[in-house]
């Protein structure tokens, strides 16, 4: 499936970033394009990998440059008397070569929770294929966006707040909780980043075709920050979306089963709330090591390993049984989905087919999914035996249900 992604606000700009270096890594591509917009400037000049053409500062005579701050009512503002630039920019991407947009955001910051439904709006209406939002909510124990949990200290860099911007953003910087960028900290209360995500959920559900959500809490390490915790979602949660969309795009070798993009949107379409999950087994692909070694496999060819029928059985099936129940990017009941895709991703000689049809049929049981939509992508290089799935359709999890707001998946998209 090939995509254009939006990143609004500092988390959403982030995961951009992450899914641009996740498409630049894989032989196959899925990025078409990439938009940055943030009400921070500092934000915006920190990217790496967003072309600087390609990134909007909004609401500066609101902002000075320096975020909302988790106001999302002022974002919400901005949005509206910015449409017109809001316009230009989603005008700019070249919808007539994708398959499907998906706007970023951290749904706790101002910017992104205020603005990104706009944004989805703004792209229904310019564009004949699918919409999706993927959300990142805010800790639980989060404070502030400072970066912090209510009951953890942290030195140095936080993660996710710069001085001025958005409470959750997920941007570099440091500010503590309250401050708005001038040095007053005395007068302000800690930002709502869980009513913003309540409310942020709401929007982009009843805006958009599918939200994908990544909960921060799954990526923090016990007593660690948050900060620390943004890398290592971002990196996952692009690395998962990576491996389904570059699934119909492999062509050497050719795949057994081929997940396209019309069987993405159809699994997609369920609405609702997406969670996605993955799991890899180390396993031996038979590549010679060194650079002669690699040179003699790119010119002769490489032999795969031979592969033991019931080993394979067991790496497909244990990774399909650790990537439905092991860190799934939002806590959810796995049997309240209603749609599922999965792709396995290793090389060839592992993807035997008795291996891929028990994985497959574990997926169907502990999910009671009755028809999963699979693919397979058969990679010489690969180094594990990988399972990546998404669950659409989700309708209980506690985790919305304990927002602010009491956020009701079964009343959603």
């Amino acid at each position: 499936m090939q995509i254009g992604v939006v990143g609004v606000g500092g988390g959403g700009t982030a995961l951009v970033d992450a899914l641009s270096a996740d498409d630049a890594g894989r032989a196959a591509n899925y990025l078409v394009d990439a938009l940055a917009l943030d009400t921070d400037a500092s934000a915006l000049a920190n990217l790496d990998r967003v072309d600087e053409d390609d990134r909007y500062l909004l609401g500066a005579i609101h902002t000075d440059g320096e975020g909302t701050a988790g106001d999302t009512d002022l974002a919400a503002e901005i949005a509206l008397e910015e449409r017109p630039e809001l316009q230009a920019a989603v005008d700019s991407l070249p919808v007539g070569r994708t398959d499907a947009t998906v706007v970023c955001a951290a749904l706790g910051g101002g910017t992104g929770a205020g603005i990104a439904p706009a944004v989805v709006d703004l792209l229904g209406q310019v564009t004949s294929t699918p919409v999706y939002a993927l959300g990142v909510l805010p800790g639980v124990a989060e404070v502030g966006g400072d970066g912090e949990a209510a009951d953890a200290t942290t030195d140095g860099p936080r993660r996710s707040s710069a001085a001025g911007s958005d409470a959750g953003s997920g941007t570099g910087g440091g500010v503590a909780a309250g401050d708005d960028g001038d040095g007053d900290r005395s007068g302000r209360p800690d930002r709502p980043l869980a009513s913003n995500a309540a409310g942020a959920v709401r929007a982009l559900s009843a805006a958009g075709d599918a939200l994908l959500l990544a909960d921060l809490d799954v990526w923090r390490a016990s007593g660690g920050t948050y900060a620390d915790a943004w890398p290592r979602l971002e990196a996952a949660v692009a690395g998962r979306l990576g491996s389904i969309l570059t699934a119909g795009e492999a062509a050497d070798p050719t795949p057994e089963r081929v997940l396209d993009a019309s069987e993405l949107t159809n699994t997609l379409d369920a609405g609702g709330v997406t969670a996605l999950g993955t799991a890899a087994t180390a396993v031996e692909n038979g590549r010679r090591e060194g650079l002669v070694g690699g040179l003699i496999d790119r010119i002769g060819g490489a032999d795969g390993p031979t592969v033991d029928e019931g080993e394979a059985v067991s790496v497909a099936t244990n990774a399909a049984r650790k990537a439905i129940s092991h860190r799934l990017s939002l806590p959810c009941d796995r049997t309240s989905a209603s749609r599922a895709a999965i792709v396995f991703h290793a090389p060839p000689a592992w993807l035997s087919r008795r291996g891929l049809e028990r994985a497959r049929g574990l997926i169907e049981e502990e999910t009671g999914v009755p028809e999963i939509r699979w693919g397979d992508h058969p990679d010489p290089t690969a180094e594990e035996f990988r399972v990546t799935v998404l669950l659409s359709g989700i309708t209980t999890s506690d985790r919305l249900a304990a927002l602010d707001g009491a956020v009701d998946p079964t009343q959603l998209g």
